[in-house]
């Protein structure tokens, strides 16, 4: 009997999974890339004005938001990183 080219059932549903995790996660990465995004605007004022530009934020605080927003996009990039390894391995574990 010829070996089928297809790859089986539960690898089908591995690789499947693998991808929908990638991209799960990948979603998440995108909501820490935005509070970043929103917090680079705070700093960065699109009308500048030709007076001296005052904020009401403290070093402390920026240093705080900073490490929070670094912590999470810690924590969300790892499952990216696991999930493509994963879909690597499934892939490899395909082609033997």
């Amino acid at each position: 009997m010829a070996k089928s080219s297809r790859p089986p059932e539960s690898q089908s549903r591995k690789l499947s999974s693998s991808a929908l995790c990638i991209t799960d996660e990948f979603c998440n990465l995108k909501e820490v890339h935005r509070a970043f995004a929103c917090l680079q605007g705070l700093l960065s004022p699109i009308h500048r004005t030709t007076q001296h530009e005052e904020f009401s934020i403290e070093p402390a605080d920026l240093r705080a938001l900073l490490t929070v927003i670094n912590a999470e996009l810690e924590r969300r990039t790892e499952p990216v990183e696991a999930a493509i390894r994963s879909l690597g391995k499934a892939l490899k574990a395909q082609t033997l």
